[in-house]
């Protein structure tokens, strides 16, 4: 069902037509449907003169209709590139399974071939099936059409800094240093309390990613400590503001502003999301589902190696993006650091 006849069932229909063989009949040896035996019949249909009573009747012959078949399959143009087998289809093929959208594949292939397709041609290769073993669910994701209706906005608490509060220059991701902080929990089926604490830079979207024992607010402060002794004196100038939502790991505004080099100086600004309003800190969320095809939602952190999240962290911070003109947030990053003579 659904291929084209071949020259030999042609010739089939040829000789039940002449054994007046109805065409429902001719369908059911062929195994084909009703209607595509009837337009097969209607195609391959010529004029014909009797030698006898030289009389003009509609006859159908397999040579007319099957010469007429591979006319048509002249006329419909080039085949598509991704439909033969190819290096380039090979190497397409190994880059979407290692993790990397079509759209990204197609741009680290272009310094290799000289002509490589658009990437909707490799979204159709992959509808299609001529991509082996890729279907359009091992994309990374799909984005959805449809809008979601954003709730009425509450209040944050008095005592926290509300968003409404944080500069135009954040909001416009000019300016380096303003990052977006949130958790990644274990599964509520597991036993485990172990989080992973994800902060991300707005601007050049590049990440840190912690693994926590537990999602405690001493847990938060315990890696935001990490890294301003890592960074020490440029802590300040690298992380200016830290904008998360109103979870209680976060909470303690305090707790998240307070130096552990100088407990009377504050490190940073933190900022907090109306509540039910995850799409203001976007490049956030955008990170969390980037982790989440490498750490599916209900997993056991607990079990996840510090190894392995430093893998994931390294594959999506050295992963080209589009909306940074194909450029990494790790490269994007080191440009900044040099603009600020840290590194």
């Amino acid at each position: 069902m659904g291929k084209h006849f071949t020259e030999d069932e042609r010739k089939k229909i040829q000789n039940y037509l002449e054994i007046k063989m109805s065409k429902a009949q001719i369908a059911r040896e062929l195994h084909k449907s009703y209607s595509a035996v009837c337009r097969e019949i209607k195609r391959g249909t010529v004029l014909q003169t009797t030698k006898g009573s030289r009389k003009d009747i509609y006859v159908y012959k397999a040579d007319y209709a099957h010469l007429m078949h591979l006319e048509a399959c002249m006329n419909k143009g080039p085949a598509p590139v991704l439909s033969e087998s190819s290096d380039l289809k090979k190497d397409l093929t190994l880059l979407i399974k290692e993790g990397y959208s079509p759209e990204v594949a197609v741009y680290l292939l272009k310094s290799k071939y000289e002509n490589v397709l658009c990437y909707k041609s490799v979204y159709n290769a992959i509808d299609r099936g001529d991509l082996e073993g890729l279907t359009l669910s091992d994309l990374p994701y799909k984005k959805s059409k449809k809008t979601k209706k954003r709730k009425m906005r509450k209040l944050v608490a008095p005592d926290r800094r509300s968003i409404e509060k944080r500069p135009t220059e954040i909001l416009d991701r000019m300016v380096f240093g303003h990052w977006e902080m949130d958790c990644i929990v274990s599964g509520f089926a597991t036993p485990s309390k172990a989080a992973l604490l994800v902060l991300t830079e707005r601007k050049t979207r590049f990440s840190f990613v912690f693994k926590m024992a537990d999602k405690k607010q001493t847990s938060v402060k315990a890696c935001l400590d990490q890294l301003e002794l890592a960074y020490k004196e440029h802590f300040k100038s690298i992380f200016k503001s830290i904008t998360m939502d109103n979870g209680l790991e976060f909470v303690n505004q305090p707790l998240i502003e307070t130096s552990v080099l100088n407990p009377h100086k504050t490190r940073t600004t933190a900022y907090y999301c109306h509540p039910y309003s995850s799409f203001e800190r976007g490049s956030n969320e955008n990170y969390n589902r980037f982790i989440r095809r490498f750490i599916e939602k209900g997993a056991n952190i607990a079990k996840i190696s510090e190894s392995f999240v430093q893998h994931v962290m390294d594959f999506i911070n050295n992963y080209p993006r589009k909306t940074l003109k194909f450029q990494s947030s790790n490269y994007c990053l080191k440009n900044e650091l040099s603009i600020l003579n840290i590194l």
